[in-house]
């Protein structure tokens, strides 16, 4: 794992992550409903380590320009053939460009960047949504093998 050279719990989240948005706020506030172990780091107070976002971008197979959002960063030119590592520097100056959020758990890694990629990763199932309160009651425990409710 990009964060810890050994992960041996594999209920320990690691999330990395920009909170002064509504999208942080609101993937924190997620992650605390798990009711797991988690290891939060907030860009907005400590940054990763150049060597930790180059695993992580390793580990994504993509470039660290998928987590940079452009539009929040002065200066940034787009026709610019940017170096990886010119990437994370820009990264480092402008925390509040991280796009999106990373994910990691065990062995899995996820860059997500809305609300239902957070579901997906952890294998959420919706069973009993298209049901109406008024008309049926939602289904709220596991009905088929692999089934996973938060």
């Amino acid at each position: 794992m990009a964060i810890t050279a050994t992960n041996t719990n594999n209920r320990l989240i690691h999330c990395i992550y920009y909170s002064n948005n509504p999208f942080g706020k609101k993937l924190h506030a997620f992650l605390e409903a798990l009711n797991k172990d988690m290891l939060i780091i907030d860009v907005a107070q400590t940054m990763p380590s150049d060597t930790q976002w180059h695993d992580i971008a390793k580990e994504l197979n993509v470039s660290l320009k998928a987590f940079i959002d452009i539009q929040k960063v002065d200066a940034f030119n787009e026709d610019s053939n940017y170096s990886e590592e010119g990437l994370v520097k820009i990264l480092a100056q402008n925390p509040n460009a991280l796009k999106g959020a990373i994910l990691m758990e065990g062995d899995r890694i996820a860059h997500i960047t809305q609300y239902t990629e957070i579901l997906k990763f952890y294998n959420v199932d919706s069973a009993g949504l298209e049901k109406t309160l008024h008309t049926q009651k939602p289904i709220t425990n596991s009905k088929t093998k692999g089934d996973n409710f938060i």
